[in-house]
């Protein structure tokens, strides 16, 4: 069988490796750890994940390969999630619980949405997410909620992206589900994520422990150079590896700016993809959490705090008893640049955790870290999938397998990560 060399150990080259079997696998790591987007770093008696990283899904494989991992030692939760806006808390999704917006905005947010939902019959097939917006919520609730929520997660208007991302994953409701939820609390979950399992111990890395015993993993190992047609790889320590079979998990942007088969087209095809970036603030409290969410969207756009995740509602054993870790994402990009200081980033949020009820008082903080986080979440503008199609015609021409969400440029979650591991290691083993 011929060797497997995988560049990256996140989830996605973990899994690669464990499908095709780790004895036939040579993993390549930038950092000098393993886990990629899921690592979790534990201080001080709290465990902090990079966002609210839950398993949600229904695929019975996936569900039994992490149960495996943690050795069934995990926790399973219902969801409670909300949304803050100017002092209310309203409860995810939004759309389907208007009684909590306050007025006049519920009954503008109720007229314009009807408006709009009676004129569906005659409008064109949207062709960007502001349209879809407009015509899914109308324009006063759009504009308040999803289209803010945008500029501040996405770091642009609605009318800079497409809509193949969306799916379920912004709950489009019925007319009736809005017009009772303007009334008062529908009595069920229209959530699209309902219930979600998480490790006990050692946090949503521990997912990834099985997948790790075993691997042949090379640490420090930054690629600076590859030459598909000689099937060669340059690593920054000096290091050279010849592969047999490639496949990458690791961002596209770094992929094509290492390789050096790569015409212009395809070099200018990665240089236009985004993506956010973000810093993390992590913020542990000598206070118990002050809320039951696991997470919280913020639309307020003054505030930088957009989506805030209580680490020990995720697993109990994420803080000390008795106390809380919050983790407060807030975002950047090339469309507008994260804040250079992070001593005023701190500062900021804190006092907006305060005014929010999520946080005593500042004498109340034990530490505070600020992390910066390079990949945050693929961002679908309308040069996505041109750039991405030419990008993929190069490397399926070289037979280089990309699988995860920045290798493959997409919205996937956990589990899409390991089902596609799985089918390219079973078409690798076919392939033998």
């Amino acid at each position: 069988m011929k060797t497997v060399t995988i560049l990256g150990a996140g989830l996605s080259g973990l899994c690669t490796s464990f499908h095709v079997g780790h004895n036939g696998c040579e993993i390549y790591e930038a950092k000098p750890y393993f886990g990629g987007h899921i690592y979790s770093d534990v201080r001080e008696g709290f465990t902090w994940d990079d966002g609210p990283h839950v398993s949600y899904t229904d695929n019975e494989y996936v569900k039994s390969l992490f149960a495996d991992s943690v050795k069934d030692q995990y926790v399973e939760y219902e969801t409670y999630v909300s949304n803050y806006y100017r002092g209310h808390w309203i409860e995810h999704p939004a759309q389907s619980c208007l009684y909590q917006i306050p007025e006049p905005l519920r009954s503008q947010c109720l007229r314009s949405f009807l408006e709009a939902r009676g004129q569906l019959a005659t409008q064109p097939k949207p062709l960007n997410y502001q349209d879809w917006l407009y015509q899914a919520f109308g324009q006063v609730f759009a504009e308040t909620f999803p289209a803010a929520y945008t500029r501040k997660y996405w770091t642009t208007d609605p009318i800079n992206l497409g809509i193949d991302w969306i799916g379920k994953r912004v709950f489009y409701p019925s007319v009736e589900d809005v017009s009772e939820g303007a009334k008062g609390p529908l009595n069920r979950q229209t959530y699209w994520v309902n219930k979600w399992r998480y490790p006990s111990f050692g946090g949503f890395l521990s997912y990834a422990n099985m997948f790790a015993d075993g691997a042949r993993l090379h640490y420090n190992k930054t690629l600076v150079s590859i030459n598909c047609s000689k099937r060669q790889l340059i690593f920054s320590d000096g290091s050279k590896v010849s592969y047999e079979r490639l496949v990458s998990t690791i961002p596209l942007p770094v992929l094509i700016k290492c390789a050096e088969d790569a015409s212009r087209d395809v070099k200018d095809a990665a240089a236009i993809l985004r993506c956010t970036n973000f810093y993390l603030v992590e913020v542990a409290a000598n206070h118990p959490s002050k809320r039951k969410e696991q997470w919280m969207y913020v639309y307020d756009e003054d505030k930088l705090s957009t989506r805030i995740n209580i680490m020990d509602h995720f697993s109990p054993n994420n803080a000390p008893a008795s106390k809380t870790g919050i983790s407060v994402e807030v975002y950047g990009s090339d469309y507008r640049p994260l804040p250079t200081d992070r001593d005023e980033v701190s500062r900021r949020v804190q006092l907006e955790l305060i005014e929010m009820g999520l946080l005593e008082s500042l004498d109340a903080v034990i530490s505070v870290h600020v992390r910066f986080v390079p990949w945050g979440n693929v961002i679908y503008d309308h040069n996505r999938r041109t750039a991405l199609d030419r990008i993929n015609e190069f490397l399926d021409h070289l037979g280089v397998f990309s699988v995860g969400r920045f290798a493959e440029w997409g919205y996937l979650m956990t589990h899409d990560c390991v089902l596609q591991s799985k089918r390219v290691g079973d078409l690798l083993k076919k392939d033998a």
